[in-house]
């Protein structure tokens, strides 16, 4: 990454992930130590933000479980308003890897983009998906693809990042709206910053396996009945 005196967050949002939290916080600041880190507990029931603060991350804790995407808006409320020029969202739980935040943050930098979206599927090594979930992204990007007019190769890709503007653009219509479920945030994110005129990107990532315990965002029952969510989803996003 060209090196640019620019403010940059790292939002790491994490529920119980105290086996691998430390070491995400730590290998992000050893490759980036200018950068910010700062890590949304959201409401972990172990030693979550204690290890986050021992690697040398800034800790926001909410109250309680409330959801990835109430963790990732509040992200979004650091962001705005400490003033970061770019932010930038990876998991807690080391399936994102550190070292290609850079490739997230060159189009932003370099490119006039405002937001940029890491792909699992513009890379040959990706994660070692299952039917049902691999099933479910491709139905969701191709689907938001046809109706939006836009090409997106991975919709539900948490791995993210943003200028100011786009969060500036974001965050009041978050505010304003309800309850988003954490299936679809991703997919109403990209419809919001299309219909909102941000300029998105798409870069190649790796995503590595969980190491540790099930994905909390995509359980089996949740994703068997993704398809009518996400319908149900874009046509309230179309209509509104």
């Amino acid at each position: 990454m060209r090196r640019v005196s620019r403010k940059v967050l790292v939002m790491i949002p994490a529920y119980n992930e105290e086996k691998t939290v430390g070491e995400v916080v730590e290998s992000t600041l050893a490759l980036y130590p200018s950068f910010k880190v700062v890590v949304i507990d959201d409401g972990s029931e172990d030693g979550t933000a204690q290890k986050a603060r021992e690697a040398g991350a800034d800790v926001v804790s909410l109250p309680f479980h409330c959801g990835g995407s109430i963790a990732i808006q509040t992200g979004y409320l650091v962001a705005a308003r400490q003033g970061y020029d770019c932010t930038v969202k990876i998991d807690a739980d080391g399936q994102h890897k550190p070292e290609e935040i850079s490739k997230l943050l060159d189009p932003l930098v370099d490119d006039g983009v405002d937001m940029t979206v890491g792909s699992r599927y513009l890379t040959i090594n990706s994660e070692n998906c299952s039917l049902v979930k691999e099933s479910g992204r491709v139905f969701s990007s191709t689907l938001v693809s046809l109706l939006r007019k836009m090409e997106i190769t991975d919709i539900t890709s948490g791995m993210r990042a943003w200028n100011r503007k786009a969060i500036e653009t974001l965050l009041p219509i978050y505010l304003e709206r309800r309850y988003i479920e954490d299936s679809v945030f991703w997919v109403v994110e990209t419809l919001l910053a299309s219909k909102n005129g941000l300029r998105m990107k798409e870069v190649p990532i790796e995503v590595l396996p969980r190491r540790y315990g099930r994905s909390k965002s995509y359980p089996l029952g949740k994703l068997l009945v993704y398809p009518l969510r996400l319908i149900t989803t874009l046509l309230a996003q179309i209509s509104g």
